[in-house]
């Protein structure tokens, strides 16, 4: 269930639409130097060259390694959001030891102290950046936390508490300026404790000795803005191919686009990442005529292993696709045999037009909108057209078609669903080895209530290419959604080792899961935490609300989706795939309770 943040997503789902409105909860992190302008009055060079280390080799990655964004500089310090809560406060206490650290091997003027406020509330989106109440809060909470501490807002202690080994200490209310009230703060007492592992926030699969490979989004120097979907494209392929090889693990799409149109140094993206090669390149499109270069990078010592340029007619696309595979993949990975390389780079098509109109459609399918889904499937259709036998076009093309009933927009949705399970069978007569066709008739049989061919065909999927995060996840859906909850948490945690800056749908399914097992305060957090960023997932907030008692917050909530989707009818649930239908039953139950209706 991939969020629409670009086009190397391979999939999205009915929940994952554009913000319709400008506020959203988050976590907030605001971090600043404890006596800054005495720093700067005693050495203001020194100061400003420290201040500069601390927050770009020190504080920034950190930030980016637990899934938050810097959305403010603010002189001295700067404002952080993050989507969890445990993360925000584990990013802190991670600064807090490393900047102490840092100190012990520095001269005492020379040394920088920061105070961290942490607090959980909404926000208004302006742009890039983030206002209101909920960051204030924050940046008064930094005040009070002292050099080297870091204080929180009641609100975001109760999400943390008993799900981290912090010590935490009560500091009582406290009168915050400009702020309604007193506010009851907390203060972490002891920093040397490291966050528990719990169901609902699972950790990461510890990582393997496998060469592990990041591919930067190729960057377009066509000149032309709108080329930008086919350097996205060849990036995208590239990530597939390679993710192939069972001996390397490489980074998902998700994650290496988060860098796209940025200036990075290799060595930060491999820290981030935690990978030791990096490729990085450019694609040029002139007429009938394609520029590739590539070059692979050891990230370790910053050595060019590899470098190539290719300068070829478009018709030999695919074979410069397959070239630069094969050479990184005979560099970083010499164990693999050529058979299996023959195996994993396969053409999508001989059809260059074809594989135009392919791309182009994938690129307007994130929009989640009727119009950018007619014109997703206009785009695979000609591309079928073209190119009969050209697989994943078909697979595509079903999503689309189901993500067209599952948005409501269908007039027949049950023969939407046979349609797209249809075309994902026709995808897999054309080619059985190609593990995204495999996944999306997974996709397609859960719709259509073929439990047994679901689960099957994600685990072909996963026995073709076991290095594909989304597909894991894909199946954990299925799992919890079958009611195998254990077995789908499970799924997502090899997920977030493979795409550490995983789409907020991986965290979807945790609130899936948890619901699912009767874990109402879990559920609530995770379904909470996307409020702003969905419309479809609010259904599932307004059950929660119900099933802890909260009925009457339900039903703002309901309103509230309603105002959103004037056209929702509670028809459209009664196509989410639980296999017992009591879950079902009693999923529908919640949202009538909430006076949803058909």
């Amino acid at each position: 269930m991939p969020t629409p943040v670009s086009s190397a997503e391979t999939r999205v789902y009915p929940f994952n639409k554009a913000p319709t409105v400008k506020r959203r909860l988050v976590a907030i992190l605001c971090a600043d130097v404890e006596g800054y302008t005495r720093h700067v009055h005693e050495d203001e060079v020194g100061t400003f060259t420290a201040l500069k280390s601390h927050l770009d080799e020190l504080i920034e990655p950190q930030i980016g390694r637990h899934g938050g964004r810097v959305f403010n500089m603010t002189g001295d310090g700067l404002l952080a959001e993050f989507g969890s809560a445990v993360s925000a406060l584990t990013c802190a206490v991670e600064i807090q030891t490393q900047v102490a650290r840092r100190n012990a091997a520095t001269p005492g003027m020379r040394q920088l102290q920061f105070r961290i406020g942490l607090n959980l509330g909404e926000v208004v989106i302006d742009g890039d950046d983030l206002q209101g109440s909920g960051v204030i809060i924050a940046s008064r909470l930094q005040a009070i936390a002292g050099a080297g501490g870091i204080c929180l807002s009641e609100d975001l202690y109760r999400q943390v508490h008993g799900k981290v080994n912090f010590q935490f200490e009560d500091i009582g209310l406290h009168s915050l300026k400009n702020i309604a009230g007193p506010a009851h703060l907390f203060r972490i007492a002891d920093m040397t404790a490291t966050p528990s592992t719990i169901s609902s926030h699972v950790a990461a699969a510890s990582p393997t000795n496998q060469p592990t490979l990041a591919v930067l989004p190729f960057d377009n120097l066509s000149g032309d803005a709108d080329q930008g979907y086919f350097s996205d494209g060849i990036t995208n392929d590239l990530i597939t191919d390679l993710s192939k090889f069972p001996d390397m693990g490489v980074i998902a799409s998700h994650s290496v686009f988060t860098y796209k149109g940025k200036a990075v140094e290799i060595e930060t993206v491999a820290r981030e990442l935690g990978v030791k090669y990096v490729v990085e390149g450019s694609v040029q499109r002139s007429g009938s005529t394609v520029r590739i270069n590539a070059q692979l990078i050891n990230a370790l010592d910053n050595r060019h292993l590899w470098s190539e340029r290719y300068k070829r007619d478009l018709t030999d696309l695919f074979a410069i696709q397959d070239e630069i595979a094969r050479s990184i993949a005979a560099i970083v990975v010499a164990r693999v045999e050529r058979s299996e390389l023959d195996h994993a780079l396969r053409k999508p098509t001989e059809s260059l037009v074809a594989y135009d109109h392919y791309l182009r459609g994938k690129a307007v399918w994130y929009e989640w909108t009727p119009e950018a889904n007619r014109q997703a499937q206009d785009q695979f259709r000609a591309a079928i057209e073209l190119d009969p036998k050209f697989a994943r076009a078909y697979s595509a093309l079903s999503f689309v078609v189901i993500q067209f009933a599952l948005g409501g927009w269908a007039q027949s949705p049950m023969e939407a669903l046979r349609e797209g399970r249809a075309l994902a069978e026709r995808a897999i007569d054309i080619d059985r080895m190609d593990f995204e066709i495999h996944a999306q008739l997974g996709f397609a049989s859960l719709y259509c209530r073929d439990f047994n061919r679901c689960i099957a065909s994600y685990e072909k999927a996963l026995e073709l290419n076991p290095n594909s995060p989304d597909v894991l996840a894909e199946m954990a859906d299925a799992l919890v959604h079958l009611g195998r909850t254990a077995e789908g948490v499970e799924k997502i945690a090899q997920a977030k080792r493979l795409n550490p800056f995983c789409p907020d749908w991986y965290d979807w399914v945790l609130g899936i899961a948890a619901f699912h097992d009767g874990r109402y305060d879990d559920a609530l957090t995770a379904f909470r935490s996307m409020h702003d960023r969905s419309n479809f997932l609010l259904s599932d907030l307004v059950a929660t609300y119900v099933r802890l008692g909260r009925v009457e917050e339900a039903r703002n909530v309901a309103a509230e989706m309603l105002k959103r989707q004037p056209d929702y009818r509670l028809a459209t649930e009664r196509l989410r795939p639980f296999k017992d239908p009591k879950v079902l039953q009693g999923f529908i139950a919640d949202l009538e309770k909430a006076g949803l209706t058909d």
